[in-house]
């Protein structure tokens, strides 16, 4: 198995990886899905999103799962999640190019393990 994506330390959630996580001759392991969180303002209005790559000015310092679980609680619901975000592994046919999805997960480590399993 070829890992392109190592395991961040604190962090099992599909939201810290971007597309091919690792592989296998047979199979593929994506982080797939999009992830936002919504921050709205005291009024109640959207104000901006953040996506992992900071492209609005939010004060936000998402570097673990943890910090991920304050969204919506520690925040004072200043901040919503539009979330939809997993890994999938795919087999691949004998040209690397993807034929059907076997299974999606929600954590990194759980992922990793079911690819290393498929034969």
């Amino acid at each position: 198995m070829k890992i392109y994506q190592k395991k961040i330390k604190g962090c099992d959630d599909s939201f810290f990886y971007e597309d091919t996580i690792a592989e296998t001759d047979k199979h593929i392991l994506i982080a797939c899905g999009k992830i936002r969180i919504n921050q709205i303002d005291k009024k109640g209005n959207y104000v901006g999103m953040y996506d992992g790559k900071a492209r609005d000015e939010f004060d936000l310092d998402i570097k673990t799962d943890e910090d991920l679980e304050k969204i919506g609680n520690d925040y004072d619901d200043k901040y919503s999640w539009d979330m939809n975000n997993w890994f999938a592994i795919f087999e691949k046919d004998k040209n690397g190019d993807l034929l059907d999805e076997i299974d999606t997960l929600h954590s990194y480590g759980e992922a990793i393990n079911v690819l290393k399993k498929l034969k």
